[in-house]
């Protein structure tokens, strides 16, 4: 009996999703018909990418206005016609989809190859070593430079979202560590981030003991944030490599102690921590 209705209810939700890509398809071609969609569409209440339960609440005041009492369709009032846009008119969980695919915060990977590659060029125009005072120039999504509600949503979307630090930043040839990260995104950004994962690797060449160069890195981050900070959720993740060379982890475990005893002692934590 369960099974027979578990496939009935399979059916009818083949045939109203057959039945639903139909009409958008016709509305994508027919104005009259994409005109009586959309006064079909009902206020929007999506569920966008909803951290855990102890974190709701400080989240939620990035949420987008259409899971507020003020609808999108409120703005689509015979007194704004003249502001009509193609993605607004889309329904508010297409649009999510839309920002998830297009827009989230850029690797450890991109900002470093971004950096190396912008030397490079300055290096070549100016015949000297630029990489000493060089930072690296960002750029803005395309999506972020629409409309006040598209930039919004997305937005709202975006701080959701988790920033990844598992790469240790440039190291130019001659300096005592590698670049601090802000010099690679300003302290603004990083204080305003609300969701950060932090990968780091321990012991991961014989001769050079990664936790030194990450307990640098660390303490640039953590300085920053305790300067200001946003955070809802941080999580570091740490990865041991060749944990049979007892001497190279003779120092590396003093490194992780102080590493830790960093991230205990620095003071901003928010609830939702742990090391995994």
């Amino acid at each position: 009996m369960h099974q027979e209705q578990a496939h009935n209810n399979y059916d009818d939700w083949i045939s109203i999703q057959r039945w639903g890509r139909e009409r958008i398809d016709e509305a994508s071609k027919d104005p009259a018909a994409r005109a009586k969609l959309l006064a079909e569409i009902l206020p929007p209440r999506p569920v966008l990418l909803q951290p855990q339960h102890d974190e709701i609440r400080l989240a939620s005041r990035c949420f987008p206005a259409y899971c507020t009492t003020t609808t999108t369709l409120n703005r689509l009032s015979p007194n704004n016609t003249h502001s009509f846009s193609f993605l607004g008119s889309f329904p508010a969980e297409v649009r999510n989809a839309i920002y998830q695919y297009v827009i989230d915060y850029p690797t450890c990977r991109e900002l470093f190859d971004a950096y190396y590659g912008q030397v490079g060029v300055l290096g070549a125009r100016t015949n000297n070593d630029t990489s000493r005072s060089f930072t690296v120039n960002l750029y803005t999504p395309n999506i972020l430079l629409l409309c006040k509600q598209i930039t919004r949503e997305s937005l709202s979307l975006l701080r959701l979202r988790p920033f990844v630090i598992d790469r240790i930043p440039p190291w130019i040839m001659g300096n005592p560590k590698p670049l601090p990260l802000t010099h690679l995104i300003s302290k603004s950004t990083l204080q305003n981030i609300r969701f950060v994962e932090i990968k780091l690797s321990l012991g991961d060449a014989e001769r050079h003991f990664s936790g030194r160069v990450w307990y640098e890195v660390l303490d640039d981050v953590l300085r920053a944030w305790s300067e200001k900070n946003s955070l809802v959720r941080l999580r570091i993740m740490i990865k041991v490599n060749n944990i049979d060379v007892d001497l190279l982890w003779d120092f590396e475990l003093r490194n992780y102690a102080n590493i830790m005893k960093m991230v205990k002692l620095s003071g901003f934590l928010p609830p939702a921590f742990g090391f995994l």
